[in-house]
């Protein structure tokens, strides 16, 4: 009898991972399970520990590269109770495998405002909280000050609720990383429909004018640097439209790397090495990866 018998989840068998990613790319994971409950993601959770595996979680893989040549176990919370959303009053509360955009329909559904700035990010609920998602214009936006509070589970296998005040959030940042964000409550405030799309539709045209939404990326690969826009600063060392192999420095942002078909990992790392480099020497600045380079 397998190890993982007598879970309650989807399992899948040398799952390729470059399904699972946004720059699509990346290994085959020797195990994909998806559990279905909390129930299964704690016995799991418990049998990962007792047998010291390797292991991943993987949300809609949009700030995600890869570099290893497999993965033993692949942890995806992306169905059952995990795909719950409902709304309470002026909360919203979604599993960590809603995708945002339809943590956003429900607020629209439901009159609630204050998340349309996440318009057209490619997440789940469980990554945007993980990395305090947000954006930088016109102002700085990030969903953290939005989370009321978390239901996580320890690498043991417990389920705490964390409330606001157990909260930490900056610039890409939270302190989660060593907890599995199960779901999240997030408290908004009544508004217009009409006004909500409006909004939504606003950041959604930005995104697409300043970003283009064509091809396969993981977002931003660099955070902002002193205060500065790393897309700037990359651009201005002249490195827009460089390659290597099929990944490439987009022409649009330039912290953004696309892969135009066929890239390889080490690609990306050869890339991302030279617009640390070229910045490093014309501004002294060292750039810090916003992606997760596992």
């Amino acid at each position: 009898m397998s190890w993982y018998s007598g879970l309650n989840a989807r399992i899948l068998f040398d799952e390729p991972l470059a399904r699972h990613t946004t720059l699509r790319l990346g290994p085959v994971a020797r195990l994909w399970i998806e559990p279905f409950n909390r129930q299964s993601l704690a016995l799991l959770v418990k049998k990962i520990k007792a047998r010291k595996l390797t292991w991943l979680v993987i949300g809609c893989g949009s700030k995600l590269l890869i570099t290893k040549k497999s993965l033993p176990l692949a942890l995806h919370l992306g169905a059952g109770d995990f795909k719950a959303c409902s709304a309470e009053d002026n909360d919203i509360v979604a599993g960590a495998g809603v995708r945002v955009s339809s943590l956003l329909k429900a607020a629209y559904d439901h009159g609630l405002g204050g998340l349309e700035f996440l318009s057209g990010i490619p997440a789940s609920v469980g990554g945007a909280v993980m990395l305090n998602a947000g954006v930088g214009w016109p102002e700085r936006l990030e969903i953290g000050p939005f989370v009321h509070e978390l239901e996580v589970m320890t690498h043991n296998g417990l389920i705490k609720t964390l409330h606001r005040h157990d909260l930490e959030f900056g610039y890409r940042y939270s302190n989660l990383k060593k907890y599995i964000i199960v779901s999240a409550r997030f408290r908004l405030f009544k508004k217009r429909k009409e006004n909500i799309k409006i909004k939504m539709r606003k950041f959604l045209n930005h995104r697409k004018e300043t970003q283009g939404l064509d091809g396969f990326s993981a977002g931003c690969i660099f955070k902002n640097s002193s205060g500065q826009s790393s897309g700037k600063l990359i651009d201005l060392c002249g490195l827009k439209g460089k390659h290597i192999g099929d990944a490439m420095i987009s022409t649009k942002h330039a912290n953004f790397i696309i892969n135009r078909g066929n890239a390889e990992a080490k690609d990306i790392l050869t890339l991302m090495k030279l617009m640390k480099t070229q910045v490093r020497k014309k501004f002294n600045l060292t750039l810090e990866a916003e992606i997760q380079i596992v």
